[in-house]
């Protein structure tokens, strides 16, 4: 076979594999966010759908979930902290049951942007502010560009920007190979569960229920498109600069997470001036949801003790938290 045969069928094979990829997609998202019923309420933001949970009163604290996450990552925790708090959880845009628009700004910036339109149009003012994985990215950035809106920060096992990085040229360079990741991953339950057993400590975590559960919101349509346009837009966003966070800080860390070490959680604390790091056994990348007992009692415990926020958690004093009893 000649050169010009095989690059030939080396492109006629490299389409047929994408125009497969494109199938996989639209059989995957078969979900209409529109139409789809959804656990919470929702918010028109810009003219963009933002799906929110709200429950219990009191001190606002508000929950952002990771990358490819959902509300529902919270399930275990909100119930818990609305016995005390008014807990608002929101899906960010391009994730859950939020929309998904072809266009917009889906830069991590712009998702604190984002939640802090939303505390406006609920009426908070002020919140403590949760972030798991990128949720932290995102809640750092809230934190740093409105500081007088968040009261105190909570990261669980936090993206920063080593992470998310901020260069746009390697992630412009993925999107195009974004329905490849679907074809391989999204049509097969076994693979997608092959993904997210490195995610957790103990793979039994992954019941076929809870497997559904959280892939379920990533068949809405749209999704893959808009993951693609967060990867590409990383260049838009400012370097991270956790040293110049001076809100009172808990981070919860699986000790046995293995795609962001512990390690990663102990320099995040070395950064933060006023935060203390509470390693969460038997737990993975999703300690909230492995061992919820452990990280509720933890949450509560530092939402409910302002002078320990202000007094024992300062500088000077030492980098870990004792477990909860």
């Amino acid at each position: 076979m000649s050169i010009q045969s095989r690059a030939v069928a080396t492109v006629a094979a490299a389409a047929g594999v994408f125009a497969y990829a494109s199938y996989a997609v639209r059989r995957f998202e078969d979900v209409d966010p529109e139409s789809s019923d959804m656990p919470g309420t929702s918010l028109d933001i810009d003219g963009v759908r933002i799906h929110f949970v709200e429950s219990g009163q009191g001190e606002a604290v508000v929950l952002i979930h990771g990358l490819g996450a959902s509300t529902h990552s919270f399930r275990h925790t909100i119930p818990v902290l609305a016995q005390h708090f008014r807990v608002i959880a929101l899906d960010l845009k391009g994730f859950g049951y939020s929309a998904r628009p072809a266009e917009g700004d889906y830069s991590l910036t712009a998702h604190a942007d984002l939640v802090g339109q939303v505390m406006d149009q609920i009426g908070v003012a002020r919140a403590t502010v949760l972030g798991h994985s990128m949720g932290g990215a995102v809640a750092m950035r809230l934190a740093l560009r409105a500081p007088e809106r968040v009261s105190r920060l909570v990261l669980v096992d936090s993206a920063t920007d080593r992470e998310m990085g901020t260069g746009a040229t390697a992630s412009k360079l993925l999107r195009p190979l974004m329905p490849l990741g679907a074809l391989l991953f999204l049509h097969r339950r076994s693979l997608r569960r092959l993904l997210l057993s490195t995610a957790v400590h103990d793979p039994a975590h992954w019941t076929p229920e809870t497997l559904d559960a959280h892939f379920y919101p990533t068949r809405m349509k749209g999704h893959l498109r808009a993951l693609g346009a967060l990867l590409a837009q990383r260049g838009r966003d400012e370097p991270l600069t956790p040293a110049r966070l001076h809100q009172p800080t808990l981070i919860l860390w699986g000790e046995h997470d293995r795609w962001l070490p512990l390690s990663r959680g102990e320099e995040l604390a070395g950064l933060i001036p006023n935060a203390r790091l509470l390693p969460v056994p038997s737990a993975g990348h999703l300690p909230l949801e492995e061992q919820p007992e452990f990280c509720n009692r933890a949450l509560v415990a530092f939402l409910r003790s302002p002078e320990s926020a202000e007094a024992r958690l300062r500088p000077d004093a030492t980098t870990t938290l004792e477990a909860p009893a």
